[in-house]
């Protein structure tokens, strides 16, 4: 089973529309999603990016886990640079 982390949910309404969405793509043979979590499981044997097109197409946003987006690296890159610009040498 394949981990997603999906955004932008915010009611349990969300939450079936993004399993709905997911279940009907072609190969998925099992989808679970959380709310509390944010998080999506997903069964079959279909590429991360069909997934995450299925969801985005419901309207949120979603990252297979332990990758993340381009934009969130890109946001923890420059978090990581702004802290050591604040520290000072002892």
């Amino acid at each position: 089973m394949k981990q997603y982390t999906v955004t932008g949910m915010s009611c349990a309404a969300c939450s079936s529309r993004v399993e709905k969405a997911v279940s009907k793509v072609p190969g998925v043979t099992a989808c679970s999603v959380s709310l509390l979590t944010n998080s999506m499981g997903v069964e079959g044997d279909v590429p991360p990016e069909t997934v995450i097109h299925a969801v985005e197409d419901a309207g949120y946003g979603a990252s297979l886990k332990g990758q993340g987006t381009a934009a969130q690296a890109q946001s923890a890159s420059e978090a990581e640079d702004a802290l050591k610009d604040r520290e000072t040498p002892v």
